[in-house]
């Protein structure tokens, strides 16, 4: 069994399919669902569904959703060691489909709260692998935390992935600057937006080849069209099937959360992106049939 730490945003994740044009003021009726999300959550969950021991650090508020959402961690068996915010309200993200688009409000509220104090308290002594969502990285409320979980695994050669923020909050921050940011021995599993960002390439083999330069595992998903993964010395390209318009928050965490266990369970690449890709298809597949 691996044994992980996972760092990073928990939310209440509000998904709202909108099939009809909504003029100003007034009211559509469609399929509105209410889940635990966030980056970090969903890895961690999907971790824990993939009999990981899992360690989750991170903050919500004092509120009955960070009440929620601690529940929805101790319900898959996690460790959830959380710093309960007084000042903000637990955090939240509104993602809503509209015909082929997926747009999102997000609001990280208690999930800056975390300290690197906390980090330092609640980091155990026997975790095998870090994650740590990108959304830590770019607050810089919750980055002294990252780079103290960072700093930590560093020191006991602990492996560490990470799964970048979109592509318009990278391009706000700067390629570069993110890039600063993570250790050259980090997993990363951007999209195809992301990867173009952060290689400055537009064709996908070539933000494989860019990013595998510096960062010796991790994959490139691509949607519908599948997904790349790379180590150091091997290529993987896996396709999945073609799946009607859905929203598609959370596939990229539960693909990540996929990969790194299998990875650290088999080492082998190709089952890694394999099975993620098919994790990934079949919550989407899912979420199709709920509607």
């Amino acid at each position: 069994m691996s044994h992980l730490l996972v760092l990073g945003d928990l939310n209440l994740d509000i998904h709202a399919n909108v099939t009809s044009r909504v003029e100003p003021g007034d009211e559509a009726r469609d399929v509105v669902t209410v889940q635990p999300g966030g980056s970090a959550g969903t890895f961690a969950r999907t971790a824990a569904e993939m009999g990981a021991h899992v360690v989750f650090v991170g903050s919500v508020g004092r509120d009955l959703v960070g009440d929620l959402l601690e529940a929805s961690l101790q319900q898959h068996n996690i460790d959830a060691r959380l710093f309960r915010d007084r000042e903000r309200p637990s955090g939240a993200v509104l993602a809503y489909q509209q015909g082929g688009e997926r747009n999102m409000v997000c609001a990280r509220g208690a999930n800056d709260g975390l300290t690197d104090r906390w980090v330092d308290e609640h980091f155990p002594a026997h975790i095998e692998h870090l994650h740590v969502s990108g959304y830590a990285l770019l607050s810089p409320h919750q980055r002294p935390a990252a780079f103290r979980a960072l700093d930590i695994a560093t020191q006991r050669s602990v492996s560490v992935s990470v799964d970048p923020p979109p592509a318009n909050l990278l391009r706000s921050m700067g390629a570069a600057a993110f890039l600063s940011l993570l250790p050259n021995t980090t997993w990363l599993f951007p999209n195809e937006s992301e990867g173009s960002v952060l290689s400055g390439q537009e064709d996908p083999e070539a933000m494989v080849d860019a990013l595998s330069a510096r960062f010796p595992l991790g994959a490139l998903t691509r949607g519908n069209k599948g997904a790349i993964g790379w180590s150091a010395t091997q290529r993987d390209v896996q396709a999945i099937e073609a799946l009607a318009s859905v929203d598609s928050t959370g596939a990229g965490d539960v693909f990540a959360g996929t990969f790194v266990c299998t990875y650290l369970a088999s080492e082998d690449l190709q089952r890694a992106n394999h099975d993620a890709c098919a994790a990934a298809a079949a919550m989407l597949r899912a979420r199709l049939a709920n509607g």
